[in-house]
C-alpha cells in the first residue's frame, strides 16, 4: 500500500476547493451544502471555503447550461467527461446531452521534445530510426493528445519498398496521472452526493463516474483504437467504396498510434471533390446498417468530422476508439422492433421494447402503450422526407426508460449512431429513406434466425443446457439440503403486517390443533362404548364406558369453546 503523500494530499485539498469555488460561481451552492454537510475531514475542509464567488442568476441560464459552464472551467478531465457523458442518453437527461454536444478541447498545445519522449519510450528507439520523417509541428491539439503527420518506410505486397504518408497520435505526457486523480476526487463528491442528497441518488452519480472511468481507460489505451480498425476492415473488406485507414502496430503502442493518412474531406462537403451525395448518403448508411445487423459491431460517432469523402464516391471512416456492439439476441430482438415499427404495430413496438431492456419494477402495459401511442403519432401523415425515423427510435427508449425499462447501454449507442448517420444522409439527400433501406438488413436477420441451421444450433445448445442441468442438479439439491441441516442457509418471510400476520396464523393453528384433539377425543370414546366389557369396573359401571362418556363430555366443551371464540373474534 503506497505510502502518505503530503503534496499529493494538498494538491487533492487545492483541486476540491477549486471545484467549489466554481459550483458556487456557477449556481451549485446548494449541492456544496449538500455535500459539506457530511460528517467527513473532507466536508470540513469544504465548509471553510470563503463563498466569495458570487452567482448571478440569468433567467435564460438552464441548469444544463450552468453544467456546461462548469465542465468548461474545471479544464481537460471535466470536458472529457462532458463529451463522453454527450453519448450516453442512458445516463443524463436530452437537454443535458443537447448542451455537452458543444463542449470543444480548449487546451495548450505541448512541446515537440515532450512528444518525442513519448514517442522514444513507447516504441523503443530515436525517432530519426523510426521514422523516414516526422513534421514537428502538430496538426490537431486534444486534451488527450495531440496529432502529427509523418512518413515510413514499408514494403507493398510485391515486397518492394515505397514511401507512406501516415498521421501520429502522440499522447499528453502524465495524462493518466491528471485524470486519474480528478477521477478519485469525482468518486469521493460523488458518494458524498448520493449519501446527502436522494435526489441525487435518482441521477446515480457514482455509475456516471464508473462509467466515465471505464470509457477514459479504453481512450487512454490506444491499442483499443488499433483493435477496433482492424477489426472493421476485416468487416468491410468486400465494400470496395468503403476505406478503412490501414494502421501500423509496429508503430504504435499504448500512447502512440500509427495510421494511414486519408486525403478527404468532410463528407458533408463532398460535392467540393465532385462526389454525388445521394450516392455516398446511402453508401453511408448502408454501412452503419451492415455493421449493425450483420456483423454486429458499429462506428458509435459517425458525426461529420469522422467520415471523409474521397474522390470516386469512397467514404473513408475515421476515429474508431468509439464502438458498439450487439450480440446475436440482441441483433434479433432490435429487428423485431423495427419490425412492429415498419408495420406500426403499437402492441409489438410496447412488447418489443420491454424486450429489449430489464424493467426495474412492473410496466403498466396498457399505460406504456399510450406512451407509445403518442409517440408514433408524430409520424402519421407525415410525407417522407419529413420522417426522422431514428428520432422516433430513440423518442420510444426515452419512453421506455421513464417507464423504469432499462435500456443496454449499446442499444442507445445504436440508436445515436443510426440518428447521427440518417442526419448526415438527410443533409446529403433530403429523400433518404431509412425504413427503406434499412428493411432489406431485418427481414434478412429474421430469416436467419428462422432458418433450420438456427433453430437446430438453438434446439442442441438448449438440450445441452437442458442435460447439463439435469445431471447437476441431483447433487446441488443434496449440497442445499446439507446446508440447511447444518445451518448454512437460513429462511426469512417478511410481511407488511408481520404481528398481525402471525396472530392470525396461531389462532388457525390453534383451533386446528383443538379440531384434531376433538375428533381424537370423539373417535376413542366411541370406541370405547362399542367395546364396553364388565371387566373393569368404575363405581359399578364398566371403565370403557365411563371413559367414552368422559372423552364425548370433554370433546363437547372444548367444541363450545371454539365456537366462542370464533364469534367473539368476528366481533
Amino acid at each position: 500500500m503506497a505510502g502518505f503523500n503530503p503534496i499529493s494530499a494538498i494538491n487533492d485539498i487545492n483541486r476540491f476547493r477549486q471545484i467549489a469555488a466554481v459550483l458556487f460561481r456557477h449556481g451549485f451552492g446548494q449541492l456544496v451544502d449538500q455535500i459539506i454537510t457530511a460528517d467527513t475531514p473532507l466536508a470540513k475542509i469544504i465548509s471553510k471555503l470563503r463563498r466569495d464567488e458570487k452567482f448571478t442568476e440569468n433567467e435564460h441560464s438552464t441548469l444544463a447550461r450552468r453544467a456546461l459552464l462548469v465542465l468548461q472551467e474545471l479544464g481537460p478531465t471535466f470536458i472529457k467527461l462532458g463529451q463522453i457523458l454527450s453519448t450516453r442518453p442512458d445516463l443524463i437527461p436530452e437537454e443535458f446531452i443537447a448542451e455537452f454536444k458543444s463542449l470543444q478541447d480548449d487546451v495548450p498545445s505541448f512541446s515537440f521534445e515532450e512528444a518525442r519522449t513519448q514517442i522514444e519510450n513507447e516504441l523503443g528507439a530515436p525517432i530519426e530510426d523510426i521514422f523516414y520523417s516526422f513534421n514537428k509541428k502538430q496538426i490537431a491539439t486534444a486534451s488527450i493528445g495531440q496529432v502529427y503527420t509523418a512518413v515510413i518506410k514499408e514494403k507493398d505486397e510485391n515486397g518492394i519498398e515505397k514511401l507512406v504518408d501516415v498521421v501520429v497520435k502522440v499522447q499528453r505526457p502524465n495524462i493518466f496521472q491528471v485524470i486519474q486523480q480528478d477521477i478519485d476526487l469525482l468518486y469521493i463528491l460523488a458518494r458524498l452526493a448520493e449519501r446527502q442528497s436522494p435526489d441525487l441518488q435518482l441521477l446515480n452519480p457514482v455509475g456516471i463516474v464508473s462509467e466515465f472511468d471505464k470509457a477514459i481507460r479504453r481512450e487512454l489505451d490506444y491499442n483499443t483504437e488499433l483493435r477496433n480498425a482492424l477489426k472493421f476492415a476485416e468487416g468491410l473488406k468486400f465494400h470496395d467504396q468503403v476505406i478503412i485507414p490501414k494502421v501500423y502496430k509496429k508503430y504504435s503502442g499504448k500512447k502512440v498510434f500509427t495510421m494511414e493518412k486519408i486525403n478527404g474531406i468532410k463528407i458533408t462537403e463532398a460535392e467540393k471533390i465532385g462526389c454525388d451525395k445521394t450516392v455516398l448518403a446511402k453508401i453511408a448508411l448502408n454501412t452503419i446498417l451492415f455493421m449493425v445487423f450483420e456483423k454486429g459491431f458499429f462506428h458509435a460517432d459517425p458525426h461529420p468530422g469522422n467520415i471523409f469523402a474521397l474522390k470516386g464516391n469512397k467514404i473513408a471512416f475515421l476515429d474508431l476508439g468509439m464502438v458498439g456492439h450487439l450480440d446475436e439476441e440482441m441483433r434479433s430482438k432490435m429487428a423485431e422492433l423495427l419490425i412492429a415499427l415498419n408495420t406500426r404495430d403499437i402492441d409489438g413496438i410496447a412488447r418489443g421494447l420491454i424486450n429489449l431492456g430489464k424493467p426495474e419494477k412492473k410496466v403498466d402495459f396498457q399505460e406504456f402503450k399510450k406512451d407509445v401511442y403518442e409517440s408514433m403519432e408524430k409520424i402519421l401523415g407525415l410525407p417522407i422526407n419529413e420522417i426522422q425515423f431514428s428520432e422516433i427510435l430513440q423518442d420510444l427508449m426515452e419512453g421506455a426508460k421513464k417507464n423504469r425499462i432499462r435500456i443496454p447501454n449499446d442499444y442507445t449507442l445504436m440508436g445515436k449512431a443510426i440518428m447521427t448517420i440518417e442526419g448526415i444522409g438527410r443533409i446529403l439527400d433530403p429523400t433518404l429513406d431509412l425504413e427503406k433501406e434499412a428493411e432489406p438488413f431485418v427481414r434478412k436477420l429474421v430469416a436467419k434466425q428462422w432458418s433450420f441451421n438456427k433453430l437446430s444450433t438453438d434446439f442442441y445448445k438448449r438440450g445441452t443446457n437442458l442435460y447439463n442441468m439435469t445431471y447437476d442438479a441431483p447433487v446441488q439439491i443434496m449440497n442445499i439440503f446439507e446446508d440447511i441441516q447444518n445451518g448454512n442457509i437460513k429462511f426469512k418471510i417478511e410481511h407488511p403486517e408481520e404481528e398481525r400476520f402471525l396472530k392470525v396464523w396461531e389462532q388457525i393453528i390453534g383451533k386446528l390443533s383443538a379440531g384434531l384433539v376433538i375428533s381424537a377425543l370423539i373417535i376413542s370414546s366411541t370406541i370405547f362404548i362399542i367395546q364396553t366389557k364388565e371387566s373393569f369396573t368404575f363405581r359399578g359401571l364398566p371403565l370403557t364406558l365411563v371413559l367414552g362418556i368422559g372423552g364425548y363430555t370433554f370433546a363437547a366443551v372444548l367444541g363450545l369453546a371454539i365456537i366462542r371464540n370464533v364469534k367473539l373474534s368476528k366481533k
